[in-house]
């Protein structure tokens, strides 16, 4: 696997993280519970992402995998 696509994925894995993080900031600030339901929403979306992209690098990066495996996940 080219190590350009292998960093591209681990950064697109931050932005994820980072948004993450920022709408969970949101929600937590928020009192209309219409706004904060969709955020809600939104930010469940970006966890799948993390959860796609985690998929990609384990599947690309074999040192990755391995630590993976030996932390049982």
């Amino acid at each position: 696997m080219d190590n350009k696509i292998l960093e591209s994925l681990r950064q697109d894995l931050i932005g994820e993280l980072g948004a993450i993080n920022q709408y969970q900031e949101h929600i937590d600030k928020v009192d209309d519970e219409e706004i904060k339901k969709v955020l809600i929403h939104i930010m469940n979306d970006e966890k799948e992402h993390f959860a796609e992209l985690t998929k990609l690098i384990r599947k690309t990066d074999e040192t990755q995998e391995e630590k993976f495996k030996k932390e049982e996940l």
